[in-house]
Formats: C-alpha cells, sequence, structure tokens
C-alpha cells in the first residue's frame, strides 16, 4: 500500500471547491408560475464530484474533454534543445499529442443528505514522435537491432533525423463509482464529502503492431484499485459565487498487470462565479495537480528510445488558469439542461524528468436532471 504525499492532502484543504449555487427567479411557463432555479449548477466542466442532489433526483450527463500537449520539451521548469535531449540517451522525442475523452456521467439522489454517481469513459490518444539524432542508424534503444523499416509499432527508434511518425492507441478507461454526503446546505454555504472508488475498467496492457507496449502515458486504464476522497465547499453573495475542492487519488496497488502503477494524484480547486443572466453564467477557476512518478517498470517488450518511454519522466506540478461558461438552455417547462464549457491553460508547469509539456485544455459538458 502506498502513501506518498498524504500529507499534502491535508495541507492544501483550505483550495476545497463547490459549486457556486446562485438562485435566481424564472418564469416556469406562460401561465407566469415562479420558481427558483440553480443558476449554476456546475461551476466547472472539467470537475468531478462537484454538486449534489435533492432527494430524488436523477442527472444524466455527457462530457468532452481534449488536452493538447505540443511545444520544446521541459525538464522540470526549463524548456531543453534535442541536443540535451539526445545526450539523455534518447533518439526520438515526443513533438506533440492529443488526448480525447467522453465521460457519462449517471447520478442519484436517494435521499437530501446522499448523492451516488457512476463515471465510465473512453479515451483517445495520438502521439506524434520525431527523431533526433543525426547519427541513427535503426538501433533499438532497448537493446535490440530493428531490421526493416516497418513504422506500424508505435514509434520507431529507426526515425532518421527530422522525420516524424504519429501513432495512437485508444479504449475504455477506468469508472469512477463514488458516494457523496451533504455537511451543509444554504444558499451562503454548501458543503459536503465524497468517497470516490475507482475501479480498473481500463486497459492497462495495450500494445504495439510489433509486440512492444505504447507508451505508458497512451495507457487507457490504470490497472490498479484507487481510491479518492474529496471535499467540496461553496458559497454566494448575490450573483457572485464562490468555491474550492481537493480530492487525493491513492493507487492502492505497487503494481498492475503490466508490471507498473500510475502515480498518487493531489488536486485542487478555486474559482469564482458571477450570474450575467437568470440562465447565463460566467466561471473563473484556478487548478493546482500535483502526480507522482510512475512506478515500476513493464514486465514484457517495450522500447527505451524516447522520454515517454521512462517511468521517471511522468508527474509533476501544474497550476492552470480556466475560463468558462454555463448556460441553462431554454429546453422544457420544469428542470431545463445545461451546457457547460471551460478553457484552461496551465500558467505554471514543473515536470519530472523530460516530457512534452501541456498546450490547452477544453471541456464541454451537456446534462440533464429529472
Amino acid at each position: 500500500m502506498k502513501t506518498r504525499f498524504a500529507g499534502g492532502a491535508f495541507a492544501l484543504l483550505p483550495f476545497l471547491a463547490v459549486q457556486p449555487a446562485l438562485a435566481e427567479e424564472i418564469s416556469a411557463d406562460d401561465t407566469d408560475e415562479i420558481r427558483v432555479e440553480t443558476a449554476l449548477l456546475h461551476p466547472s466542466a472539467g470537475l468531478m464530484n462537484d454538486h449534489m442532489h435533492d432527494g430524488g433526483e436523477v442527472m444524466v450527463g455527457l462530457r468532452l474533454e481534449r488536452r493538447r500537449y505540443a511545444g520544446r520539451n521541459v525538464s522540470g521548469t526549463d524548456k531543453i534543445d534535442d541536443a540535451d535531449i539526445l545526450a539523455a540517451g534518447y533518439t526520438v522525442r515526443a513533438q506533440s499529442m492529443e488526448m480525447d475523452m467522453v465521460m457519462l456521467d449517471l447520478m442519484y439522489a436517494p435521499n437530501d443528505d446522499v448523492t451516488l454517481m457512476v463515471m465510465p469513459h473512453y479515451m483517445w490518444h495520438r502521439m506524434t514522435m520525431v527523431g533526433i539524432d543525426p547519427m541513427a542508424g535503426g538501433m533499438d534503444m532497448s537493446g535490440g537491432h530493428m531490421s526493416g523499416g516497418d513504422m506500424s509499432g508505435g514509434h520507431s527508434a529507426m526515425l532518421g533525423y527530422g522525420e516524424s511518425h504519429s501513432h495512437g492507441a485508444e479504449g475504455f478507461g477506468d469508472t469512477l463509482v463514488s458516494a457523496s454526503y451533504r455537511l451543509a446546505k444554504g444558499r451562503d454555504l454548501r458543503a459536503h464529502v465524497t468517497l470516490g472508488v475507482w475501479v480498473p475498467t481500463g486497459a492497462d496492457e495495450l500494445k504495439n503492431a510489433d509486440g512492444t507496449f505504447v507508451h505508458y502515458g497512451m495507457q487507457p486504464g490504470s490497472g490498479t484499485w484507487d481510491i479518492e476522497p474529496a471535499v467540496t465547499v461553496a458559497g454566494s453573495l448575490g450573483s457572485v459565487g464562490w468555491g474550492g475542492q481537493a480530492s487525493y487519488r491513492w493507487r492502492t496497488d505497487d503494481a498492475n498487470g503490466a508490471g507498473f502503477a500510475f502515480g498518487d494524484k493531489f488536486q485542487s480547486s478555486a474559482w469564482a462565479s458571477y450570474r450575467l443572466t437568470g440562465r447565463l453564467g460566467a466561471t473563473a477557476r484556478v487548478e493546482y495537480v500535483h502526480e507522482g512518478a510512475i512506478e515500476g517498470h513493464y514486465n514484457g517488450p517495450h522500447r527505451h528510445s524516447s522520454p515517454s518511454d521512462i517511468q521517471g519522466n511522468y508527474g509533476g506540478d501544474t497550476v492552470s488558469l480556466g475560463l468558462g461558461a454555463n448556460w441553462f438552455l431554454p429546453v422544457g417547462q420544469a428542470k431545463h439542461p445545461q451546457l457547460s464549457a471551460e478553457f484552461a491553460v496551465p500558467v505554471h508547469q514543473k515536470l519530472n524528468g523530460i516530457q512534452l509539456p501541456q498546450d490547452w485544455r477544453v471541456s464541454v459538458g451537456l446534462s440533464q436532471t429529472f
């Protein structure tokens, strides 16, 4: 059982997050019936377990997220040149990567104090590699000599200097199952705690066409049972809302079936929101993420020719700033569907080893409560 970073989860609790619930009177239909509706049900399209429901309510939601990684490789906070990457023993580096996720949110509140959630998701990864060795002649850095020029198996150590190659991997990711318990409910202050369990439903042993494992970061599943407690707090004053959330994802196993385990992850968010109209709100959010390096090592054929192949080149610290909007769609007579979007960019990255930095992230969500 791994216990690293456990103290950090408590040290940063002041950054806790929540939904800013802003009440607004909206005419339900042409009979001028007045009812109260939350103006910002979800504070951000990029957050999970950020809100609760009243007893008997059911919510169905769909989220889409894309992350783009690009630019010069980074070691710590410093950008590094290809010559430095080559000197570190690599002949290939990542040039760009896109990661897409589709998540299904299913929520049910058996009573006012408890909300249950199940969230399966599907992931796509696509990475472009480029050769950086002027003397490249087909020697695989994992120790074997590559014969021929087959580029079908992920990236190839035979990439000539300046040559690029794209490859991808996809599959179902792990499934989050969680239960949230309400601590406080009111306009000025709301709070709840959440206990989540990540069920290892995703593949963690995907391989390239040549039989080698794909890069660690392109595996859609973790292969480990993970526990993720979280605390969420929120409040509002007039048209202004505020919130915060802190969570800690603890990998309970030291290794999965492929021989490795992703690092523990601590996340905290703080945000503010402003009600523009009865149906439209704007949000601004600051997010901090700390993730440990990968532990263990692939127990089957794999490459060592790029930083993405080495477990020490994963994890680090990232601070991002996100701007978003939430809109109640003018459809339906009772509870309106909500469309949410957020665009986020990193403002600080301190990465372990040598990595391709994150460029931006966009999240879009559509949800309906019944």
